[in-house]
């Protein structure tokens, strides 16, 4: 997985395991005790620090794709984050973030894009059959934060082709890559995928991904209103690096975010939201 020197460990008692990396703060693996991986790894990913890594659960803040002036999906996980607490006997990480190299804010000319404190907590916990990821943002400045962000899941799949994911019938979603042709189209029934596919729906307070041999249920809070649904498909996927030309079968971004309207923070508060999976 990488260097080891930034690679963290969680262990429960029921045998799962999970593992983390301070660059990005990111959650690369999750074993659950039937000894399944229900993330997926890119064995292309990047790991030196000069692109996100491919896989886990990126932490794109505080700004979503391309949606503002900062990299895409924001410098939180370009970043490294620093261990804060960590309580082994409860199988609880948690990792904060309130610095950030200084070229990271700074757009092609050189200019300032960020100038705001902050605090970025992420605490993982691993519970019975379930884990918990909880995302808390401090605004330690002076002035309002504003900020988009979302936990990007690379849910791990036997195959894509064989997928359902339910819990979205009966919502309008907007489709990117039809863009806005049909606008917000129906979804009926479960989601499947035949080709590339980028929605972003309503929040999906329960999720369940269901194959052949593998299940999960995922919930995110309401302070996250949107869901968003990607898997590049084969054309798309061909054309990423970090991805085998084959790794679009084999996950699914099932994503707890907030990006179709800001977060605005005043100073010393402080927002949380995040995404619960269960396998039972």
């Amino acid at each position: 997985m990488g260097d080891s020197a930034d690679l963290l460990q969680l262990q429960a008692p029921d045998g799962a395991r999970a593992t983390l990396s301070l660059l990005g703060g990111q959650l690369l693996s999750w074993i659950t005790p039937d000894r399944l991986e229900r993330f997926y790894l890119s064995p292309q990913a990047v790991r030196d620090g000069s692109a996100a890594i491919r896989g886990g659960v990126p932490v794109c803040w505080p700004q979503f794709n391309r949606r503002g002036p900062l990299p895409k999906h924001g410098f939180a996980r370009l970043s490294r984050w620093c261990v804060q607490a960590r309580q082994a006997d409860r199988a609880v990480l948690q990792l904060t973030l309130d610095d950030v190299p200084a070229q990271l804010l700074q757009d092609a000319q050189g200019r300032t894009v960020w100038n705001h404190p902050f605090v970025l907590t992420l605490d993982v916990q691993l519970l019975p059959g379930a884990l918990a990821l909880d995302l808390q943002v401090r605004n330690s400045g002076a002035q309002a934060l504003r900020f988009t962000t979302a936990l990007h899941s690379y849910l791990a799949v036997d195959d894509i082709a064989g997928l359902q994911i339910h819990g979205a019938d009966g919502l309008r979603y907007w489709d990117a890559v039809a863009g806005a042709d049909p606008a917000f189209p129906l979804q009926q029934g479960a989601i499947t995928f035949q080709a590339e596919t980028d929605r972003v729906y309503p929040r999906l307070a329960r999720a369940q991904l269901l194959e052949p041999g593998r299940q999960l249920w995922l919930q995110q809070p309401d302070s996250m209103q949107q869901s968003v649904v990607w898997n590049p498909g084969a054309a798309l996927c061909a054309t990423l690096p970090d991805l085998p030309a084959d790794g679009y079968r084999h996950f699914v971004c099932v994503e707890a975010a907030q990006i179709d309207d800001e977060v605005l923070l005043p100073p010393g508060e402080l927002w949380q939201g995040g995404q619960h999976l269960h396998v039972a």
